[in-house]
């Protein structure tokens, strides 16, 4: 059941006789929730990175999650998440002086993978952020380390990926 208090990716995780936030399952769905209720991702993909935008014609931007290792502690659970928040390169129009016919280019370029790489890290940066300050039961550990990416998956993407650990609380009952 939802309280007033709890944030909308904290209504929609998985329920065990009580939240249990170690759970694989729950740590799944707190970041696919977050990443479909981000208001400039249209997609959300889970798994592994050689799946990554499988489908012929996905919405863009695409967010991916994979939780690549787990460790238990204590009373923690500690997970190696990897975010992948990217978009669809394009070319961009070839402006020109009619005159002098000097072409005219952005400083980006002749696409725009500037503006890719600068609207997909702050996607990033909210989804940390979102993590780090607005929900009980996870913590980020260290730094986040991303990493710029451009056709990395042999399909016209370009984008971020970042790299954490998290940890979650575990009662071991």
């Amino acid at each position: 059941m939802s309280t007033a208090s709890e944030s909308p990716a904290q209504s929609q995780i998985v329920k065990n006789s009580s939240t249990n936030y170690s759970l694989y399952y729950n740590t799944l769905n707190y970041f696919k929730t977050i990443m479909k209720n981000h208001p400039s991702i249209a997609k959300v993909t889970q798994g592994d990175i050689y799946n990554f935008d499988a489908t012929e014609f996905p919405q863009y931007p695409i967010g991916n999650v994979l939780i690549q290792a787990s460790t238990f502690g204590k009373k923690t659970t500690d997970y190696r998440v990897q975010l992948i928040v990217a978009d669809k390169v394009k070319v961009l129009e070839n402006l020109s002086d009619g005159r002098t016919n000097e072409q005219v280019v952005p400083f980006n370029g002749v696409d725009d993978v500037v503006n890719i790489h600068a609207n997909t890290l702050s996607i990033v940066n909210d989804l940390t952020s979102y993590t780090q300050r607005s929900t009980y039961g996870f913590e980020i550990n260290g730094d986040i380390s991303c990493t710029p990416f451009v056709d990395r998956f042999n399909n016209g993407l370009a984008g971020w990926s970042a790299e954490f650990d998290l940890t979650c609380h575990n009662d071991k009952n």
